[in-house]
């Protein structure tokens, strides 16, 4: 009988003696005595021009004493294409004030903040903690430049009374543009202006494949006139701005001058042909 009751106990032990015969995760969770990044893979991170990014470096602390069991390890992070020490814990050490790194320590992670991003900026940053050995993690950043494009020609040949449209298109933006202004030469045309031009923002639709959004905005001149011929800037605030320069002629020379225009291209090719074939022929 105690036999039987032997062999229970040591099956029982068995089952339930953890010690004996540890997990891997608890393997690993044994083998960090110190603070260590909770992700070694790189992480990726996109933004648009123009708006923060925000870098992550999760660093877990075994244990409850965060701050205090971190002692004097330092966190750095260094902006990989250089090697350029952009801070060390709080403080920064770049000139570009855009740069600055902060903890929050309920949640044990380091961020680098990158205000108002730049093209530029985009490539990959380490976070590194001073052990021994070192660890680190990367965090790459891709910053998304939106695009201007117009809807038709930059030059515009258009009859006097007639009315005349001009648009241009935002690409490729994660947020749509907050504005698109229109100037007049270097005067900026608004709502509400004396010669009853219309200001037009519309949002067209979001690419669900890239995630991007294109935005159209629009100047509707409804009675052109002559004095209103000169140059037209379409100006998004999140993209570069793009001119129309718009030629307001009488009806009576309307077509000849485009004809003349046309003309004058067509010409100028024919002889760019000639002149490539003659040099061809000469070799």
């Amino acid at each position: 009988m105690l036999s039987e009751v032997g062999q229970c106990l040591i099956v029982l032990m068995l089952l339930f003696n953890t010690d004996a015969n540890p997990t891997e995760s608890q393997m690993d969770v044994e083998a960090h005595t110190g603070p260590y990044l909770s992700d070694h893979d790189i992480t990726n991170v996109t933004t648009q021009v123009g708006t923060h990014a925000y870098l992550p470096c999760k660093l877990t602390i075994p244990g409850q004493l965060q701050m205090k069991q971190l002692g004097n390890k330092s966190v750095s992070w260094v902006r990989v294409r250089d090697d350029h020490i952009l801070s060390v814990d709080r403080m920064t050490f770049i000139a570009d004030e855009r740069f600055q790194s902060h903890y929050v320590e309920s949640t044990s992670v380091w961020t680098l903040q990158i205000k108002y991003v730049q093209a530029r900026d985009a490539g990959v940053y380490e976070c590194q903690v001073s052990t021994e050995p070192k660890i680190s993690a990367q965090v790459h950043l891709n910053v998304v430049v939106p695009r201007t494009e117009l809807v038709g020609d930059a030059v515009r040949y258009v009859k006097a009374g007639s009315k005349v449209i001009l648009r241009c298109l935002v690409r490729g933006a994660l947020e749509p543009p907050s504005y698109i202004m229109w100037f007049f030469g270097i005067q900026q045309i608004y709502q509400d202006n004396k010669r009853g031009w219309k200001i037009q923002m519309e949002r067209e639709f979001l690419d669900p494949e890239m995630g991007n959004h294109t935005t159209v905005g629009s100047l509707i001149i409804n009675v052109a006139r002559k004095r209103d011929s000169g140059n037209y800037t379409c100006s998004p605030s999140n993209s570069e701005a793009l001119t129309i320069m718009v030629h307001v002629i009488n009806g009576e020379y309307s077509a000849s001058a485009i004809t003349s225009a046309s003309s004058t291209k067509y010409s100028d090719l024919i002889a760019s042909a000639v002149i490539i074939s003659v040099a061809m022929f000469k070799t």
